[in-house]
């Protein structure tokens, strides 16, 4: 009898042990791509001050700020950009990346192109660390009269 309580014991330890230890796949990454107003309507004029109007959203949902030097968002494309030191507040900070040029603040970055980044037809937003891993991805497909996409937590 005590063998049995004893190898029981054992059990349910290592069971409540890895239910604690192990955390869930589907976590929620705390930086993520929150929205991106891609192509909006009009004529794109080439001098960067239309292409404004166009941007990729970041949101912190974390506790901490979070520095964004050498992180990366690209397209499917490969067209890239590369933060600089800009620190996005935790508990639910937001940074915009817009497609034009301007002068950086604490709350908006530029990409400084004259034209647009993301393809109206569909495309993908990719969103990795200073080491190249990957945070978030954030993708969509062409839906007529739709400029904007709000991404989901878990793509």
């Amino acid at each position: 009898m005590r063998k049995t309580v004893g190898v029981l014991a054992a059990a349910m330890l290592g069971l409540v042990t890895s239910m604690t230890v192990a955390a869930p796949a589907s976590a929620a990454p705390s930086l993520r791509v929150h929205s991106v107003q891609y192509h909006p309507n009009g004529v794109n004029d080439g001098s960067g001050t239309f292409a404004n109007r166009e941007w990729l959203q970041l949101v912190n949902r974390g506790k901490e700020a979070i520095n964004l030097r050498g992180y990366t968002v690209h397209n499917k494309n490969g067209r890239t950009y590369r933060f600089g030191d800009v620190v996005i507040p935790g508990k639910g900070g937001r940074v915009w990346l817009r497609s034009g040029a301007g002068d950086d603040t604490a709350r908006t970055v530029y990409w400084n192109t004259a034209g647009f980044v993301w393809d109206v037809e569909g495309d993908k937003a990719f969103l990795r660390n200073r080491k190249g891993h990957s945070v978030h991805t954030c993708s969509w497909s062409y839906v007529k009269g739709r400029d904007w996409v709000r991404c989901p937590v878990n793509p």
